[in-house]
């Protein structure tokens, strides 16, 4: 097996997404791993994304068909306990509901096998679940070998936010939306920021819808917390 230093360090020296990808297949096959899938959360702003390699093609076509990732359990248990769990274990740790139990009917139909759950995190909460799954032999994994693990997929998923910020320029705010952004970060109301910069609640009003529109988002808080992960504006 690869040394593990050397894999953080082809992670970190991936010159794309499709590089990245591809390197992180390779070292997650090196612990008997056989499917991968890569869950963005959609937040600050960004859409819902799902990447995966290895799993049957009928059960990709399912899950997207079926729009399955609205009754699927794992990602905000992942997300929720914040530690990798084995897909075993998600009937005894997640609330059992209607939705749930479909789910896991589905996935034991599918006959994919065991796999393991975990949660990565990036700025700006640019956070995602990771799938990975053993195929029908389940894989003995030592707590050395999962710590491994996830830490690979969290360095990884800590590249891709790297490149994806680079292919994405940041919103160009001028000098008064980033004023009046700043004391929306600091939790300050309209009318409180109009009183603080002595003009009007309106042309508060107005700025903010050009800063909701430079941004991509439809409200303060994602605004707030799409340029303090982006880097527009910096929190004293």
């Amino acid at each position: 097996m690869e040394d593990f230093q050397a894999m953080l360090d082809r992670i970190s020296n991936a010159q794309s997404r499709r590089q990245l990808w591809e390197t992180l297949l390779e070292q997650m096959h090196e612990f008997g791993i056989k499917m991968v899938s890569y869950h963005t959360t959609g937040s600050d702003g960004l859409p819902l994304s799902i990447a995966s390699d290895g799993f049957p093609e009928s059960w990709v076509c399912q899950y997207i068909d079926e729009n399955l990732v609205q009754i699927d359990p794992i990602p905000e248990l992942a997300a929720r306990l914040s530690r990798p769990f084995f897909w075993h274990e998600i009937e005894e740790l997640a609330p059992s509901t209607a939705d749930t139990e479909r789910y896991l009917a589905l996935l034991a139909n599918a006959n994919i096998g065991d796999g393991i759950a975990l949660y990565v995190f990036g700025p700006g909460l640019q956070n995602a679940y990771v799938g990975l799954g053993f195929g029908k032999e389940f894989v003995e994994l030592d707590p050395i070998d999962l710590l491994r693990i996830q830490s690979i997929a969290q360095a990884g998923h800590l590249k891709f936010c790297e490149i994806q910020s680079e292919k994405t320029p940041r919103p160009s705010l001028t000098k008064r939306e980033s004023e009046i952004l700043e004391w929306v970060a600091q939790g300050k109301s309209n009318s409180v920021i109009a009183d603080i910069l002595s003009i009007s609640q309106h042309t508060v009003d107005a700025h903010m819808r050009k800063i909701y529109a430079k941004l991509g988002v439809a409200d303060r808080t994602s605004a707030a917390l799409r340029s303090v992960g982006s880097a527009v504006i910096k929190l004293s």
